[in-house]
């Protein structure tokens, strides 16, 4: 209510009711007002809504827009009472009966009508209806705030018997006055009602203790504390029940209550059950400590990143190794130990894992504590949550550096073997040569006496025998370093066998053995090598021949396998067999059955290795099985069938007389250069000889041969390759078709022949059929 004034706010329809009004309230008191008018209800409803409250409403039960209960409501609004007094007063006597009731349930103060209203009655009516609000308000108050008291008292202790930390009130005395059932349950009681106790109890039940274990002295305790008006802040102690035996570790809080006045009235305790808590923390410190020594003891270095790749951990092996501190190398610091040359490339890749989340493996030298640089596999996984999310990334760093440097030293150990086979079978090949060549000159102008045939058969046979050997030995290294290449066409795996069973007819014959065969009548068609098929299968033959004793048996078998789409070729004999544990080795290089000291069987094991290789390039397969010794061997080759129709057969070019001839013939070595030239002049060429790639090259121009047939290897500081060369640069000796002969036969030696301008490269001993096909092909093209 305002102080001198009253402010009276009169709501009513007629200006005269209105004025009549304001008149009254002036004679009837000295009090003053401050009058305000609204016309409408509506105005009078918006005038309080806007602050304009006034100490009592003087209300016409009648307004053009509504009735008084109509503006009662509205001012009203969602209140319990009204906000200030009302006198309601009717056009007559007062309002009806029943409108009066109904207003007065409304919160009307007072009634009365304005036809017996004079200034006395006006100005007593706003008076006691004021005191009247007044003395309710003041009731209602109390009355509420009683409720109030009470509810928040319930709302209070509704919250601390939700709580899961244990809430303990206690009066100056030290008893009990309130707790919640959780601190009951955390000290071993059955309800909260059994622990109501006081301290004097507590020191008879319990014992609590620092980490160091000596009990604390009552006085000492965290209530004591707070009952002294001291504040208690997360206090961890071992808390003990002495009559049970049970024991806590109990985190405690409290903190005095104090009246307005200051003074101390209530101690508050908040306790808290570690007791888990601290299992686990003293478990995670020993699964800690256990992967610390772990990590610290194992050889690898050892890091750990957040999901970014951010590094915050590294162990000791790494800080040991580099001579860094954590702080020099956490977040992206590592890049400081890396090799300025692969640092960029390996930063790049990780970053792009940490991206994509994959797993991140790498390569690259690090720098030790001393400056130099060793080589390690790094690798790195990501550490998921139960969700998936990436949270942590682990990774270590293992020394290959050994390992790096062995595999540099086995692979140069590899390629000095190479080189050394490579230059023992030039060495091989060299005497090979002219031997060979001897041999067909002796067929041609040869004794036919028995004995000397029989003498250049023999010859013959170990010479093709030792050419076989060279060529298993460098083809063994061409595959196992894969620079084995096949040269592929639609070839009739049944025609092949039946040629290569021809060549071996001899062999089988002269050792006493009944062979037989077995074949398709239609073409079976593979695509393969032509001559690495007839290897594989000569070298079966030769292995069934040369392990068969005389009177013994060869079975050759060729024949389709429908069902896995394959060429199957079988070879059988009837000879001293193998044991189980040769077998399981008997692919491998070099691998042979015990032979005695005679070694009368002979070669190198590198036939079947071979025979393997061969075959897996061409995408077959080769088995051996046997029964055991005495009991006969069986191989089986087995090769993919040709997809696709067969390729239609192609005539056979008949071979023609390459007789007349120019030949020219480079060769450091007399004796092959000697019998080469006899040879082909026996073949009805005419034939000129070098020993050195210079008087070659002069010899050329001289005679502008038809065919140069030239060592690679030559003394005198020019080789085949430049011979070659030269006489490709040369106008008119350019047409003449060159031959290169040379010990050195891989395929590296072939396309190095072809690079310098030879036509056709043959390896020492020359296939004396392949060189005479070559000469034909000569006098074809002429």
């Amino acid at each position: 209510m305002s102080g001198e004034a009253w402010k009276i706010l009169i709501v009513d329809g007629s200006a005269a009711a209105r004025a009549e009004l304001r008149g009254l309230l002036a004679q009837g008191s000295a009090r003053r007002y401050e009058i305000i008018e609204a016309e409408t209800g509506s105005a009078g409803v918006a005038l309080c809504a806007a602050g304009a409250a006034p100490d009592c409403l003087l209300l016409a039960d009648e307004l053009p827009d509504m009735d008084a209960l109509g503006v009662l409501s509205g001012v009203r609004g969602e209140r319990e009472t009204l906000p200030f007094p009302v006198v309601v007063l009717g056009d007559g006597a007062g309002p009806a009966r029943d409108t009066a009731r109904a207003l007065l349930r409304a919160g009307a103060m007072e009634l009365g009508g304005k036809a017996c209203m004079n200034a006395l009655a006006l100005t007593r009516a706003v008076e006691n209806a004021v005191d009247r609000f007044a003395l309710l308000s003041t009731t209602e108050r109390a009355h509420r705030g009683r409720e109030r008291e009470r509810l928040v008292e319930a709302q209070f202790e509704a919250v601390i018997d939700a709580m899961a930390d244990g809430v303990v009130v206690f009066d100056m005395a030290g008893n009990v006055v309130l707790l919640n059932e959780a601190e009951a349950r955390i000290n071993g009681f059955a309800s909260a009602a059994d622990m109501r106790r006081d301290i004097a109890y507590f020191a008879t039940v319990y014992e609590l203790s620092p980490e160091d274990g000596q009990p604390l002295p009552v006085e000492a305790w965290p209530v004591s504390r707070v009952l002294r008006g001291e504040t208690v802040t997360d206090w961890q102690l071992r808390t003990r029940r002495l009559d049970t035996g049970q024991e806590w570790r109990i985190n405690f809080s409290g903190a005095p209550v104090r009246d307005p006045n200051g003074d101390q009235v209530l101690g508050v305790v908040i306790t808290r059950d570690i007791t888990s808590q601290k299992r686990v923390e003293a478990a995670l410190r020993e699964s800690e400590a256990r992967f610390r020594a772990l990590a610290d003891n194992m050889s690898q270095l050892a890091w750990i990143g957040d999901e970014k790749g951010w590094l915050f951990w590294y162990n000791q092996r790494w800080f040991d190794y580099t001579g860094t501190t954590l702080e020099e190398m956490q977040g992206w610091g590592w890049r400081q130990v890396h090799h300025p040359e692969h640092v960029d490339r390996v930063a790049s890749k990780f970053e792009r894992h940490i991206e994509t989340g994959e797993a991140w493996e790498d390569t690259f030298p690090l720098r030790a504590k001393d400056g130099t640089y060793r080589w390690f596999l790094s690798r790195a996984l990501p550490i998921r949550d139960d969700a998936g999310k990436i949270v942590r990334w682990f990774g270590t760093n293992t020394d290959i550096t050994a390992q790096r440097n062995a595999e540099e030293a086995l692979r140069e150990a590899d390629r000095r073997k190479d080189a050394f086979l490579a230059m023992l079978a030039h060495e091989l090949r060299n005497p090979l040569a002219p031997a060979r060549t001897a041999i067909h000159i002796l067929r041609k102008v040869g004794s036919p006496e028995p004995m000397a045939v029989r003498a250049r058969d023999i010859i013959d046979r170990q010479v093709t025998h030792m050419a076989r050997l060279i060529d298993d030995l460098l083809d063994v290294s061409r595959i196992s370093r894969g620079k084995l290449q096949l040269r592929k066409e639609r070839c009739d795996l049944a025609q092949i066998v039946r040629q290569t069973l021809d060549d071996y007819r001899a062999n089988l014959e002269s050792e006493g053995l009944a062979w037989t065969v077995s074949e398709p009548r239609e073409p079976l068609w593979v695509d393969g090598d032509p001559t690495r098929l007839v290897q594989m299968v000569g070298n079966l033959l030769n292995n069934a021949i040369r392990f068969t004793e005389p009177g013994g048996r060869v079975s050759v078998r060729v024949e389709e396998d429908r069902i896995h789409e394959a060429a199957v070729v079988t070879i059988e004999d009837t000879g001293i067999g193998m044991e189980p544990a040769l077998l399981s080795r008997l692919f491998d290089p070099f691998s042979q059955a015990e032979q005695g000291i005679g070694r009368s069987k002979g070669g190198l094991g590198l036939g079947l290795a071979l025979t393997k290789g061969l075959v897996e390039l061409h995408g077959g397969a080769v088995a051996a099985q046997s029964e055991g010794l005495a009991r006969g061997s069986t191989f089986t080759l087995k090769l993919p069938l040709a997809p696709g129709a067969a390729r239609p057969a192609e005539p056979r070019v008949q071979s023609t007389s390459a007789d007349g001839l120019r030949v020219l013939v480079i060769e450091d070595n007399e004796d092959a250069a000697e019998t080469l030239a006899e040879l082909l002049s026996l073949a009805g060429h005419e034939v000129k000889v070098a020993f050195e790639g210079r008087t070659g090259i002069d010899a050329a121009r001289a005679a502008r041969p038809d065919v140069v047939i030239s060592d690679i290897g030559l003394p005198g500081g020019t080789d085949g390759y430049a011979v070659a060369r030269a006489l490709r640069g040369a106008p008119s000796l350019a047409p003449a078709f060159l031959i290169a002969l040379s010990g050195y036969a891989q395929e590296e030696d072939q396309r190095r022949s072809l690079e310098a301008g030879f036509d056709a490269h043959l390896a020492k001993p020359p296939d004396l059929k392949k060189l005479e096909a070559l000469l034909a092909s000569v006098r074809r093209r002429d």
